[in-house]
């Protein structure tokens, strides 16, 4: 069931519940005071028969002298007042004149009560074949007289009372529910708004949006949608981006391994098969130690790299420049000997908040970029200032379309140089990873042939 047919539902039985509660309570006292009102006015009624009755016999006395009056003269009095619904009876309980289809032995059973406390006469309620009458009963000359007044009316009042009241209760719940159906279908549609936006968005357009100018709670609705969609959006961009870039690294991997694993395999298969002279032989076995070695080194830069992207929250400490720089150099000095390159280093005191090793690499990976891009018998400036550390060369440099790509894995600006020199492409893509651990950003400042400056600039 569908929520605004739930809400109708629920609300037409509340309403519902209400209407008839508060029908029985006007009909239980609505009908209490008709028939309060038809006992008074019956009462009072048969009073005033019964008063004329008694007036007649008192002036009948007085004429005759008499202070007993016979059942015959009673009888004669009663028909001549003319009286309906009136019986009397003596002392004895016989018969002397009845006006009505009840015998002494309905009257005697019924439940008499005064009617107020002034009065000494009795009325009760007697039903008979679904009619309903006053009784009331005097005392006259030790006769016993019951007056009958028909209130049958305030039932059939009572009836259409109910009839109304039932009518009316039905109608005010179909009139609110008919009421509620609009209001809802105009407070809900917003809500429907969202459910196809909810159905767009699973069907893979993730750039849908709800508009919904509401300051209530279905508006906060929207808004939260829609900030929902952006992250589902952003989140569905960085997945496909992300799946992008380890579909080309699991390339650009396949193709790095694919050319020395070739060369091992040839190489080792014509060890096998020919019988070379010994300096082609020493050549083939010292190719396949030094693509061995390439390997292994790309496995190690792959592990690093992998490390990287998996490994938890790294310990920062206060660590100093000047143990920084020592300790990139020393780790770089072979490759600069061997190039002729000379590393100048400037320093003032400063620390930075990092992971020794971690930044050590950082700076070992662009020194050894550094070496790489620069012409024998140059140097290469690592500085420290405020809150940045900079490390320049006046090599080749980068071309500008080339500087957002270098820091993917396995890319490189000179492809020929880099394998000569056994580098994968992965040093920059290791040290980005770290940067971005150590909340650093990576500025490259570069013109082709006159050098670059990479700037590790912390935030």
């Amino acid at each position: 069931m569908r929520l605004k047919s739930k809400i109708i539902l629920i609300c037409g039985i509340h309403v519902l519940t209400a209407s008839l509660i508060c029908s029985v309570a006007v009909y239980i006292l609505v009908g209490k005071s008709f028939r309060e009102a038809a006992v008074s006015q019956g009462f009072q009624h048969a009073s005033s028969s019964v008063r004329s009755i008694r007036d007649e016999l008192l002036t009948l006395q007085t004429k005759q002298k008499k202070t007993y009056v016979n059942s015959n003269v009673m009888e004669y009095i009663f028909k001549k007042s003319g009286q309906e619904l009136i019986a009397c009876f003596d002392s004895e309980e016989e018969e002397i004149y009845n006006d009505t289809v009840f015998g002494i032995e309905t009257f005697s059973r019924l439940d008499y009560k005064g009617f107020d406390e002034f009065s000494v006469s009795e009325c009760a309620h007697l039903v008979w074949e679904k009619q309903h009458y006053v009784v009331y009963r005097d005392y006259m000359d030790g006769y016993s007289v019951y007056k009958l007044e028909d209130i049958t009316y305030v039932w059939e009042r009572m009836r259409l009372l109910g009839a109304g009241l039932l009518l009316l209760t039905l109608g005010i719940s179909i009139a609110v529910s008919l009421v509620l159906s609009a209001v809802l279908g105009r407070v809900l549609q917003p809500l429907q708004e969202l459910n196809a936006g909810a159905k767009q968005i699973a069907c893979g357009r993730y750039d849908e949006r709800i508009a919904i100018e509401r300051k209530d709670e279905i508006g906060e609705l929207g808004r939260n949608f829609n900030r929902m969609a952006e992250a589902v959006e952003h989140q569905i961009s960085s997945l496909e981006e992300s799946e992008s870039r380890k579909t080309l690294f699991m390339g650009n991997l396949t193709h790095e391994l694919k050319t020395p694993l070739t060369a091992i395999s040839g190489y080792a298969k014509t060890l096998l098969t020919v019988k070379l002279p010994e300096e082609d032989r020493e050549e083939a076995l010292s190719y396949i130690y030094g693509e061995s070695c390439r390997l292994e080194r790309l496995s190690k830069k792959m592990m690093e790299l992998l490390l990287l992207e998996q490994a938890e929250e790294i310990r920062l400490l206060d660590v100093s420049a000047r143990v920084l720089f020592h300790d990139a150099e020393e780790a770089c000095r072979k490759g600069m000997e061997e190039k002729e390159v000379r590393l100048v280093c400037r320093e003032d005191g400063e620390c930075f908040y990092v992971d020794a090793d971690l930044f050590t690499e950082v700076l070992i990976n662009l020194i050894d970029n550094a070496v790489k891009a620069s012409s024998p018998g140059s140097e290469i400036i690592l500085s420290a200032e405020e809150n940045q550390v900079v490390v320049q060369d006046f090599g080749m440099g980068i071309p500008n379309d080339e500087q957002e790509k270098i820091l993917e894995p396995f890319y490189m600006v000179d492809k020929s140089r880099s394998r000569k020199s056994g580098g994968a492409g992965l040093g920059l893509a290791i040290t980005a990873a770290i940067l971005e651990r150590h909340n650093c950003r990576l500025q490259i400042e570069s013109v082709v042939g006159e050098g670059t400056r990479m700037i590790l600039q912390f935030v």
